[in-house]
């Protein structure tokens, strides 16, 4: 028995999707806004946190690492595929696979009877005829 990890194949044409942690940015963001003193005073409390206040003068200095992730972050969902189209294109073209797939499934099925020999000539000329003019 393998323990290999299952193998996942994509099409060399599609980019791979990109990691869930590109898009991880809203626990960096807490952790700026739980430093900040505004918040702290507000509160009333001492920080428990482990890491220092932040003043509100270095706030910029502390966002624009924020700011790049977010940016690397919209540049991965741009570089997806399709992503431009809109919901009525694709919901079109789910339509047109769900119509092929419904016409492979029949043809499958006919193909089935006639391989049990459980046929009629007329059904078995339909099946060719269509494979030819496919």
């Amino acid at each position: 028995m393998s323990t290999d990890p299952p193998q996942t194949t994509t099409h060399p044409d599609v980019p791979p999707f990109p990691s869930p942690s590109t898009f991880s940015i809203l626990p960096d963001i807490y952790l700026l806004l739980a430093r900040l003193n505004i918040l702290q005073q507000q509160a009333g409390t001492a920080s428990t946190a482990s890491t220092p206040p932040l003043d509100l003068k270095d706030l910029p200095a502390q966002v624009y690492p924020i700011k790049q992730r977010i940016a690397k972050a919209k540049a991965a969902v741009q570089a997806l595929p399709d992503v431009e189209r809109t919901v009525e294109e694709q919901e079109r073209e789910i339509r047109e696979l769900e119509r092929t797939a419904t016409l492979l499934k029949r043809r499958i099925g006919k193909l089935g009877r006639i391989a049990a020999g459980k046929h009629d000539e007329n059904e078995l000329r339909d099946v060719v005829m269509k494979g030819v003019e496919d």
